[in-house]
Order: structure tokens, then C-alpha cells, then sequence
């Protein structure tokens, strides 16, 4: 099957997929970021979910390191 298909995912592929851990997802989930549903005994993530969360994530530009001219260690 296409992933393109797919519309819900396990726990543990949605944390793959987003690069985040259970419980950071788990916490998402009970604030309402990411929407999930039980099916049987198993709880499955909502892909559009998911990608709505992570495009809604702000860009943080990276710190950059301080040249020679800007070290500021003691020697």
C-alpha cells in the first residue's frame, strides 16, 4: 500500500515519522494538537493531524557560534 494512502497511523509510526518520543506525542495528543482515535483496543494518530501540527511548529534559526574574534572562554 502507497503511503500517500495511509490516513491513520500507530503510535509508534506517527513518533517516527515525526521524530518526536511517545510521551512528548501522548502530551500533544491530551492538548488537543494532534487529534487521534481509538479503534478496538488500539489508538491511531491521524496523519493530517500530525502534519498540521508539525507545519504549525515556528522555524528557530540556529545560534551561531562564536568566531576567534568573539571567543569569550578564559584561557
Amino acid at each position: 500500500m502507497s503511503q500517500s494512502k495511509i490516513l491513520l497511523l500507530s503510535i509508534l509510526a506517527a513518533c517516527e515519522r515525526a521524530g518526536i518520543g511517545r510521551s512528548f506525542l501522548y502530551e500533544r495528543m491530551a492538548d488537543g494538537s494532534i487529534r487521534s482515535v481509538k479503534a478496538g483496543r488500539r489508538r491511531l494518530v491521524d496523519l493530517a493531524s500530525l502534519e498540521a501540527w508539525a507545519a504549525s511548529l515556528p522555524e528557530s534559526p540556529l545560534k551561531q557560534s562564536p568566531g576567534p574574534a568573539e571567543d569569550t572562554t578564559c584561557r
